[in-house]
């Protein structure tokens, strides 16, 4: 389900930002991605990303991540490797799978991730995740 068509958009503060490659929400603690379909989530989308996650959040902040899969793309798992929890915007992430080759790709994920990642079966279940990690609490 995208974020914008669940009850969560109603209830959650959000700033929506559109970039050629996809759609993110900009939330106190954390930010949902939903990358478009067909897409290559590679290191120059990524950068974009971050850039611009910087310029709304500041150089300090520290966030979770939520990537809502409701489209099929690919992506470099390699780009897991680039958020060591010392030095890195990103202290957590949720992948949200709708599809089994989506969930199976979110175990590859896993094992390239620095960061604590979990993979979740709704954006319901993600979100709960996110607000209730220690580090926000």
């Amino acid at each position: 389900m995208h974020f914008e068509n669940s009850d969560f958009s109603k209830t959650l503060n959000y700033k929506k930002v559109v970039l050629n490659f996809c759609v993110y929400y900009l939330l106190d603690d954390f930010f949902i991605m939903e990358v478009n379909e067909g897409e290559h989530f590679n290191w120059d989308k990524l950068n974009t990303l971050l850039d611009s996650l910087r310029d709304y959040y500041g150089n300090h902040k520290t966030l979770a991540y939520i990537a809502n899969r409701v489209n099929s793309y690919s992506i470099d798992p390699v780009l897991w490797s680039y958020f060591d929890k010392d030095d890195s915007l990103l202290i957590a992430a949720s992948i949200v799978s709708y599809r089994d080759s989506s969930f199976m790709n979110a175990n590859i994920e896993k094992q390239m991730a620095s960061i604590s990642l979990k993979r979740a079966h709704s954006l319901g279940e993600a979100i709960n995740w996110v607000q209730q990690l220690k580090e926000f609490n």
